[in-house]
Parts: C-alpha cells; sequence; structure tokens
C-alpha cells in the first residue's frame, strides 16, 4: 500500500492516492479476513480486486444478480455486527436518510467499515460549472421524467469528513485513515499532490472522492 499513496501527518492517518476507489479499498483490506458485504455493489466490480482466500464477498444492491436484495433507506434486515467488513462506495449520497444509512452500515459491521463518498466541488468541477452550468455529472439534472437514480446531497470537501467524523464517534466507530483518491490522470494526480503539499492550492480541489476507513474498538 505504502508504494501506492503518500503519506501526509495527521490524525486520523490522511493518504493520497492516484489508484481507483476499488484498487485503495483491496489495499485498506489486504489484512483482513472474515465476512465482507459490499453494499451498493453494482456490477461486483470490487470483487475482482480482494482475495477471496481471506475474504467472503457477497453484494447487496437494489437490482437483482447480488447476494442481498437491500434497500438503504430504511433498517437493514441484518443482526448487529453481521458482517466482518463492510464497504459502502459512492453509495450515502444517492440516500434520502443519509444519516440512518450510515448508522445501519455501522450497525451490521462487526470490525470495520469503509465508505466513499465524492468531492463535487474540485477545480475541474467549479471550472466545468463556471462555463457550462453543470457539474460534470447528470446526477443532479432537473429531467423532464423522474430519474431512475440521482444524488440527495451535494457532498463537497471538508463537509463529508465532518460528516462522517460526527456519525462514527455516535456509533462507536474510530476513523482511523482518510484516502483521498486524487484526479487529473497519474500525471495531473502527481502534480496536485505536489500543489497541495507546498500550498499551492486549497485543501480537496484535486479530491475527487474521500475514502474512510473506521474500525470498531475491542
Amino acid at each position: 500500500m505504502r508504494s501506492a499513496l503518500a503519506e501526509s501527518a495527521g490524525t486520523p492517518e490522511r493518504l493520497y492516492s492516484i489508484r481507483d476507489k476499488y484498487r485503495i479499498v483491496a489495499e485498506l483490506l489486504e489484512e483482513a479476513q472474515g465476512t465482507l458485504l459490499d453494499a451498493g455493489a453494482r456490477d461486483r466490480r470490487l470483487a475482482r480486486e480482494i482475495d477471496a482466500n481471506r475474504l467472503r464477498y457477497a453484494s447487496a444492491d437494489l437490482g437483482d444478480g447480488h447476494d442481498h436484495r437491500l434497500d438503504l433507506e430504511g433498517p437493514l434486515p441484518f443482526p448487529d455486527r453481521r458482517f466482518d467488513h463492510v464497504v459502502a462506495l459512492d453509495v450515502l449520497e444517492h440516500l434520502e436518510h443519509i444519516h440512518l444509512g450510515f448508522r445501519e452500515l455501522a450497525r451490521i459491521a462487526a470490525r470495520s467499515l469503509i465508505v466513499a463518498l465524492p468531492n463535487l466541488a474540485t477545480l475541474p468541477r467549479r471550472f466545468t460549472f463556471l462555463l457550462r452550468g453543470h457539474l460534470r455529472t447528470g446526477k443532479y439534472h432537473l429531467a423532464p421524467e423522474p430519474p431512475g437514480d440521482r444524488h440527495r446531497w451535494l457532498t463537497v470537501y471538508p463537509q463529508i469528513d465532518d460528516f462522517v467524523r460526527v456519525n462514527a464517534r455516535q456509533a462507536g466507530l474510530e476513523l482511523v485513515r482518510i484516502v483521498e483518491e486524487l484526479e487529473g490522470g497519474r500525471i495531473g494526480a502527481r502534480a496536485g499532490l505536489v500543489a497541495a503539499r507546498l500550498g499551492l492550492l486549497p485543501a480537496g480541489w484535486l479530491t475527487q472522492r474521500c475514502i474512510y476507513q473506521l474500525r470498531r474498538g475491542a
């Protein structure tokens, strides 16, 4: 993990990565064992990155083709601490009841919870909104017909940090690591990392999402 991530000081540990969210999560779970629930799994992409010999993967989503059919807008049909590890990547911002969704995911996690939230206030998105009037995503468009899926929350840096910190504490979880996934490709992301460390750009302007690793104490 150290070869792919550059570390900066701070508590919790804050890292920067030019890899995608699935590889980042696989690295965060590189020593984990037991059961893993991928909530909002979509195409089960995460399953291709993890070690099946250590983690028993199960996917959950609203559609067909998953191990569990799950609606995160209400109480989940699992007992407390049902899964050793729970992952929810770019899921919570789709929920009307985002706070309840976080609490439910935390409740069923016995050892760790990993949550990813996008940052819609990056510098490239700001320029896109200035020039084109949208945030490089159709998840906020006012369509003539009701959309099948959309974002309910405008998740921006550092508000997503505050949301996770407060709700993790209330759920009895410790926030141990934050990985900022940088955008702009390898060259752009590396340049952005240098610029951020030199203080040439405000924090978060090139962070397309933050991935939070939370652990449950003994």
